[in-house]
């Protein structure tokens, strides 16, 4: 649902994982599947009011946006692992449905990402400079691990993504981003 000021995108979908293998482990079955529903709902508003800055007209917005997401936990450690991996926090990933990069883990899910953005944009509805803030919240302990030896996350919440950037003039562009680890009180990477 898109109009204008807001819009909300839910999605529903199923995850099926089917393998057929050849010289597994002892005790480790050669036919393995399994099968997670997921949910999520993502949705934004959009405010914008007009600005002058060195006598050019502007347009300023401010946009909160809120994605939600859940999906139970599904045993898959008995599942091999041929290209799967922990996705990488930043920004895009905030507004994701599994944690994992590849198609061998589903994650667990029970979570809301937070975040506001808010841009300058000049007469042509080009984008000027833009600056965004967001952070996800955990309502559960995760359960699905990518293998044995990798910890489960218990924190309540992740790190905070931050992003500034924008095209001070034609040619040049700029986007810096930075995450800040809350649960150490330190800059994790910029």
């Amino acid at each position: 649902y898109l109009a204008p000021g807001y819009f909300v995108t839910p999605k529903v979908g199923l995850r099926y994982l089917n393998y057929n293998l050849d010289k597994t482990a002892i005790g480790q079955n050669d036919k393995q599947s399994t099968t997670i529903p997921w949910m999520s709902v993502d949705t934004g508003l959009i405010f914008d009011r007009p600005m002058k800055l060195f006598g050019q007209s502007l347009t300023q917005t401010l946009e909160p946006r809120f994605y939600y997401v859940r999906a139970p936990y599904k045993d898959q450690s008995q599942i091999p692992l041929f290209d799967t991996g922990l996705a990488d926090l930043n920004y895009a990933q905030l507004f994701t449905e599994n944690r994992f990069a590849g198609g061998d883990r589903f994650g667990d899910a029970n979570q809301l990402t937070a975040a506001v953005t808010s841009r300058v944009l000049g007469e042509s509805g080009q984008e000027i400079v833009r600056g965004t803030i967001g952070q996800r919240y955990y309502f559960a302990d995760e359960k699905v691990a990518l293998n044995a030896t990798t910890p489960l996350r218990t924190a309540r919440s992740s790190d905070i993504i931050a992003s500034l950037g924008g095209r001070p003039a034609p040619a040049w562009s700029v986007d810096t981003t930075m995450q800040y680890n809350v649960q150490d009180t330190r800059m994790q990477r910029a």
